[in-house]
């Protein structure tokens, strides 16, 4: 285990706990959620700033991505249980991250390689790391229901996430079909 690898082992860890912290907790338990979240989604940029400049193992980069699946898929769940977010985007971007780790998965299994990811797939992350954090902070801090007109843009946003998902997902079936990394 690398340093790096332990940022990526401590997001597998927080993933259940947010989860956990926003439907069952209180107000203060969501605030430390949403520590934990952030915390979470911090050292994904970390663990892979810090395996450049140390060592990139096999284990970071077959983990790194399943872990960061692992953290969103948990906090969309959440909100859509809490009902800050329709659950049709939820069943989609997890649908959409099982179809690509299942990809990898196999890629690896088969021997030809990991999957890289493409820029695209990082704009992704980061757009949907703000739609988690938005929402998860509108629960943590202001704790009532959505207005009617930020519904609508949170939708409109959150198509845009998933347009963003598929799109990169189609890429990595692409590639896992081609043969190349």
């Amino acid at each position: 285990m690398t340093p790096a690898n332990y940022l990526t082992f401590g997001r597998l860890i927080i993933a259940p706990i947010v989860f956990f912290l926003f439907y069952f907790g209180n107000e203060t338990l969501k605030i430390l959620g949403l520590v934990l979240f952030a915390l979470g989604a911090i050292s994904d940029f970390w663990d892979g700033y810090i395996a450049r400049r140390t060592k990139v193992s096999y284990w970071g980069k077959l983990w790194d991505p399943i872990a960061d699946k692992i953290l969103s898929g948990f906090t969309l769940i959440t909100l859509s249980a809490i009902k800050l977010l329709p659950w049709w985007i939820t069943i989609v971007l997890i649908l959409r991250d099982i179809v690509v780790t299942i990809i990898r998965v196999v890629k690896i299994h088969r021997g030809s390689g990991i999957i890289l990811p493409v820029l695209l797939a990082k704009l992704k992350t980061t757009f949907e790391l703000i739609l988690l954090t938005a929402l998860l902070s509108w629960a943590a801090i202001i704790g009532k229901p959505i207005p009617e007109i930020a519904d609508d843009i949170i939708v409109i946003y959150a198509s845009l996430v998933v347009l963003l998902s598929w799109g990169t997902g189609i890429h990595y079936v692409k590639v896992a079909m081609s043969g190349k990394k």
